[in-house]
């Protein structure tokens, strides 16, 4: 019965992936990610039922479009597994056994999820574009405020209690209207993802994933250094690089390593 269980997570969890992997592709280029349906980026053409299943469809299309043969890209069939293993990730998390599983745990694991489907597209949209797509984050933010007043409304928690994730919001809100109306700075974005963060996590968790991925960056910075290049380019190259480093996708990185840290954790003790 558990092996059933975990395997549906999984399913779950792929699903999320999939959307996560159509949400990277589809958002910086204004599409409809809900109405519109999939198609290969390559052709064009629609795709069937039997052409979207996670990570099978992949296998039994040999990692190809059924109908222009184009090699589909790899990061979407890595993004689906990842995303599966992480939904059961996030369910061990909850240290909730099977048999006592209810509609109130479930909520909290599609919570969970929800969650890390907007890091991963995030991060994806930052690893591409190098850019932070905020209305993510707001999306996100909205649904998190929904959670708590839920399980305000249920009994599962006071409003009072609720005071810090209004705060959060409330700032990711400021730095939101402030960075569409005027600057447009990618120091802000960053700012707005770990406070983003902070309403899912605790404060432990935001601040291992800073520091790890603060040593990321250091890492990267030393790699770009190390790197041959063109002498007489070399300052303008040095600087390109620099500017182009992804901080939001490690920053998503550094959380998924934290999160994975602390399941382990609790399986081992």
């Amino acid at each position: 019965m558990e092996i059933v269980f975990y395997i549906l997570i999984f399913i779950i969890g792929t699903l999320f992936g999939s959307f996560a992997t159509l949400a990277v592709y589809r958002l910086p280029l204004k599409k409809d990610i809900i109405k519109e349906r999939s198609f290969c980026p390559n052709c064009g053409h629609k795709l069937g039922f039997f052409d979207l299943i996670p990570v099978l469809s992949y296998i039994f299309l040999g990692g190809k479009c059924r109908y222009c043969k184009e090699k589909i890209r790899l990061r979407y069939f890595i993004i689906e597994i990842l995303s599966g293993l992480t939904a059961v990730l996030l369910y061990m998390k909850l240290q909730v056994p099977v048999a006592d599983v209810t509609i109130d745990v479930l909520f909290s694991f599609i919570y969970l999820v929800i969650y890390a489907t907007t890091i991963v597209i995030i991060a994806g949209i930052d690893r591409e574009k190098k850019i932070v797509f905020r209305k993510v984050i707001l999306v996100g933010s909205i649904l998190c405020l929904g959670y708590m007043l839920y399980l305000c409304i249920v009994g599962q928690l006071e409003f009072s209690n609720i005071y810090r994730h209004i705060i959060y919001i409330a700032l990711i809100l400021i730095l939101y209207f402030i960075n569409n109306l005027k600057c447009d700075n990618y120091i802000i974005d960053l700012v707005m993802i770990v406070e983003y963060m902070q309403l899912f996590l605790n404060t432990n968790e935001v601040f291992m994933t800073v520091l790890i991925t603060i040593l990321f960056i250091v890492i990267k910075i030393v790699s770009i250094k190390l790197k041959p290049v063109d002498k007489s380019n070399i300052l303008m190259e040095d600087q390109d690089e620099k500017l182009e480093i992804p901080v939001a996708f490690y920053l998503a990185v550094s959380n998924f390593i934290v999160m994975l840290v602390q399941v382990i954790k609790m399986i081992v003790w």
